[in-house]
């Protein structure tokens, strides 16, 4: 019978974008025992897509014109896709978010007075928008897997989550099936991030590499 190769962890983070690598750092600083889980860590549509200007969205940091974290999540909150209390935290949090990046080395513009300088994108009131240039969200998770290693945080690359694992109280593991050899994992965790991204492959069409992939799946099962 074959046996599986068991792991545990306080948390496992699925996924090596941006968003992933992001939670994952934030858990190792706050001392707690996480780990990341990726199918591959040069997957994903962070370190692999670009347009004409990557746009980065956060609060208004130069010029004169008025901005404020509420007036930021009353914006977000309109548009009638985010819950209120999600829309408040993602602009409370906007600022401290985005000086990180630039603190690891992203580039982002700036003026010779400190200013992060910005530029107006769709529907936005305050010119809350900068970029790095067409490959934004590839520094972001270059500058951000840097930090992951200073911190040894562990990465299980080649390992697919197939399956999350609940008792009574919620989540109590997940199964990951290792690509190279077939065998699979068992990880005991009290905690999962699902940093995977919105759904993926679901046209037969599509402009995107077939490394965008996705795990939605996986909530879906767990209910």
């Amino acid at each position: 019978m074959k046996k599986y190769k068991t792991l545990s962890f306080d948390t496992v983070v699925i996924g090596t974008g941006a968003a992933g690598y992001n939670a994952a750092i934030r858990l190792a600083e706050n001392n707690v025992n996480a780990a990341i889980v990726t199918e591959g860590i040069s997957c994903g549509t962070s370190r692999n897509t670009g347009s004409d200007k990557q746009t980065y969205y956060k609060l208004g940091l130069s010029g004169s014109a008025p901005d404020s974290v509420r007036a930021m999540a009353e914006n977000l909150f309109s548009c009638g896709a985010v819950d209120g209390d999600t829309a408040l935290c993602e602009a409370a949090l906007s600022v401290r978010s985005f000086m990180r990046l630039c603190e690891l080395g992203v580039e982002f513009p700036c003026n010779r007075y400190g200013e992060y300088v910005g530029y107006k994108t769709d529907h936005d009131p305050f010119a809350r928008a900068t970029s790095a240039g067409p490959l934004t969200s590839k520094y972001m998770t270059e500058v951000l897997e840097k930090r992951a290693d200073e911190l040894n945080i562990p990465v299980l690359n080649g390992f697919l989550a197939v399956e999350i694992l609940k008792n009574k109280d919620g989540v109590c593991g997940l199964i990951c099936l290792e690509k190279a050899n077939g065998g699979f994992t068992a990880i005991n965790c009290a905690n999962i991030i699902l940093a995977t991204g919105g759904p993926a492959g679901i046209y037969a069409d599509s402009v995107y590499p077939s490394c965008h992939n996705g795990s939605t799946g996986l909530a879906v099962a767990a209910g």
